[in-house]
């Protein structure tokens, strides 16, 4: 269970950092088939901040974005995004019946 956070120049990396393994520690409790997640945060000199997820679950890697006003935001929408990706591959591979 690893979580890599990849920043460019952004303020305040140590904060963002770990607000980002806070936020995603609970997809590898939740889901035990979460193997490990990437995020990249654009720099700061954009108008809108993004962030990007790369999630990798057992035989399938997942990609989300999200963007907004800050970092914090955008993750939250990534996030977002990420939970139904990975709802949706529990709900395939996890919830058929035998």
């Amino acid at each position: 269970m690893d979580i890599r956070v990849e920043q460019g120049s952004i303020d305040g990396t140590n904060y963002i950092e770990k607000y980002a393994r806070e936020s995603l520690q609970k997809y590898f409790t939740n889901y035990p088939f979460v193997e490990s997640i990437k995020v990249f945060f654009r720099g700061k000199k954009h108008p809108y901040k993004k962030v990007k997820i790369q999630a990798r679950l057992k035989g399938k890697d997942v990609f989300v974005e999200g963007t907004g006003a800050r970092h914090e935001l955008a993750l939250d929408a990534a996030t977002v995004k990420l939970r139904t990706q990975v709802e949706k591959y529990k709900s395939k591979r996890y919830n058929k019946a035998s």
